[in-house]
């Protein structure tokens, strides 16, 4: 998956969580690609400066704006789920508990 790519599939995640009414557990943004940039860009004056990504990940100007590009989708999820075809809707799964054992109706 592409970085572009990549972005597009964290903004729909992190918008999946706020449909939700829901946050991002702290100890699972280090494991959900691109998720730590986006919920960071949210933070930041819109849009995002191509200087700024550089000074707080480190990347070399060409990375910075692909990443800038991708994040211009930070304000319509919508665009960001378009870019991804084989994207899941993932509001359906966040509502409710998968079983531990994989079966609906088994028991510790």
């Amino acid at each position: 998956m592409s970085g572009g790519a990549m972005v597009s599939w964290a903004i729909a995640v992190v918008s999946e969580f706020d449909s939700a009414g829901r946050r991002i557990p702290e100890s699972v943004v280090p494991l959900l690609p691109m998720v730590d940039v986006v919920l960071w860009a949210k933070e930041q004056p819109q849009p995002v400066r191509v200087d700024a990504l550089q000074k707080r990940f480190g990347l070399s100007r060409a990375t910075a704006y692909r990443w800038q590009l991708a994040l211009q989708d930070l304000n319509d999820p919508a665009a960001a789920r378009r870019r991804l075809p084989g994207l899941r809707q993932l509001s359906t799964a966040m509502g409710r508990e998968v079983p531990v054992s994989g079966h609906a109706g088994a028991t510790g």
